[in-house]
């Protein structure tokens, strides 16, 4: 199958592909930022999958921050899991009293950096990774960002702000610069969406 009909058939008809029957699920770590569930499964086929861990993470939001002057910020800070200081885009856990990806976008937005928006722009989803997470990273754009507050002072989150030309962050992500591969992804899909993806062809680097 090679049609765009035959491909779009493929991806909305999955009756062959059904979901594991669940029997039981044990919760091993439940607290606020994290519940790892290990699951007792059976396939369709009925081939046991035991203990199958699932990681429960809240919905997360990231958010490409551009200025008038077609700039975007990102953010560095230290990641403990590989223990390396990353860049990213900002952007974090979507709270219980956010009415929406937007809201918990602005909210993480003036926390983490100060700026603020009046244009915002959802782009869509990605699954961080449906093997294992539950959750849903949101991508949302804020246009003309500006400074109106102070960042919030978060101990357990020092956070520096870079601003750079939408271009040199492309470059950046393309040359394996920023390694969050949600953020990568978010980078592209919101830049597309904006018209505003410039990426270098091979002939620039030579």
């Amino acid at each position: 199958m090679d049609s765009k009909d035959d491909v779009t058939h493929l991806l909305t008809d999955t009756a062959d592909l059904p979901p594991w029957e669940i029997k039981s699920s044990t919760y091993l770590v439940h607290d606020r930022w994290l519940k790892v569930r290990a699951d007792s499964c059976v396939t369709a086929e009925g081939v046991e999958i035991a203990p199958y861990y699932v990681l429960e993470y809240p919905e997360w939001v990231e958010i490409i921050a551009l200025d008038a002057e077609d700039h975007i910020y990102l953010v560095q800070q230290y990641r403990h899991g590989l223990g390396v200081v990353a860049l990213e885009l900002p952007g974090g856990a979507i709270d219980a009293s956010d009415a929406s990806p937007v809201e918990a976008a602005a909210r993480e937005l003036r926390e983490e950096t100060g700026l603020s928006s009046t244009d915002w722009d959802y782009v869509g989803k990605l699954a961080p990774n449906p093997a294992t997470h539950t959750n849903l990273a949101h991508i949302v754009i804020a246009r003309n960002v500006e400074f109106s507050a102070r960042p919030a002072d978060d101990p357990t989150e020092r956070i520096r702000l870079i601003r750079m030309p939408i271009r040199q962050a492309i470059e950046l992500a393309l040359d394996g610069k920023m390694i969050q591969v949600i953020h990568v992804a978010a980078l592209t899909l919101a830049l597309h969406k904006a018209g505003k993806w410039d990426a270098p062809t091979p002939t620039d680097k030579r």
